[in-house]
């Protein structure tokens, strides 16, 4: 989506890497979120939209503001009020009871857990790519300059940009249209290579190859 939620496409917000970026967690409460919020794809605890277009929702103030775990905990709870599994004011009733002393609530299922490790473990491969996909490896392509009103997976700071295409990925649906509950039919998805100074411009270093998988709705010929 187009905003401060597509902050990796913007100017203005700092180094992309950060020291201390590696380690997946710096508080106690971020893998429960972690948790939480796989649980609530994978044991179908939550409605749709998914937690990325769901977090893209997010007020753009309040969504600068928040930590990358208080975001996905913004989407898990919005996720578990559309299903019905916790109402309004459940999670603020439940605040002002711990706060008050109340034993946190415990639970025990194996076999939850169980399947939360083999869905995690699962693969769910691309369809075979079609022998009438649009380009092939060497073709120069272009990411078309657009503003999707919605989610979308097409990074902002390479729309506009011409690159190669290396290979042919597969096929699989937009996911543009496939998060809100959509079945478009599945399209290829290619590697293009861009070069660095194309995306970013001249540099002192080096030049180097950014590779992006990007579906054919997001391309045109160079």
């Amino acid at each position: 989506m187009d905003g401060v939620h597509d902050m990796g496409g913007m100017h203005g917000f700092g180094a992309v890497v950060e020291p201390g970026s590696e380690v997946p967690y710096h508080e106690r409460w971020e893998p429960r979120i972690f948790a939480i919020q796989m649980l609530v794809g994978l044991e179908g605890l939550g409605a749709g939209p998914g937690g990325r277009p769901t977090r893209e929702e997010m007020d753009p103030v309040q969504y600068l503001a928040a930590s990358y775990y208080e975001r996905w905990l913004y989407s898990a709870e919005q996720r578990l009020l559309r299903k019905g599994t916790i109402a309004p004011g459940d999670v603020e009733a439940m605040m002002a009871r711990l706060e008050a002393g109340a034993t946190p609530p415990q639970h025990r299922d194996p076999g939850m857990a169980e399947r939360m490790r083999a869905g995690l473990a699962s693969e769910y491969p691309m369809d075979p790519p079609p022998p009438d996909a649009h380009f092939g490896p060497g073709d120069r392509v272009r990411v078309k300059r657009m503003r999707p009103a919605g989610h979308t997976r097409c990074p902002r700071y390479v729309r506009g940009v011409a690159g190669v295409v290396e290979r042919v990925q597969g096929a699989d649906r937009l996911p543009d249209r496939a998060v809100y509950g959509e079945e478009p039919p599945a399209e290829p998805v290619y590697s293009v290579a861009f070069r660095s100074e194309d995306l970013l411009g001249p540099s002192e270093e080096p030049g180097w190859t950014v590779l992006l998988d990007l579906w054919d709705s997001y391309l045109e010929p160079a």
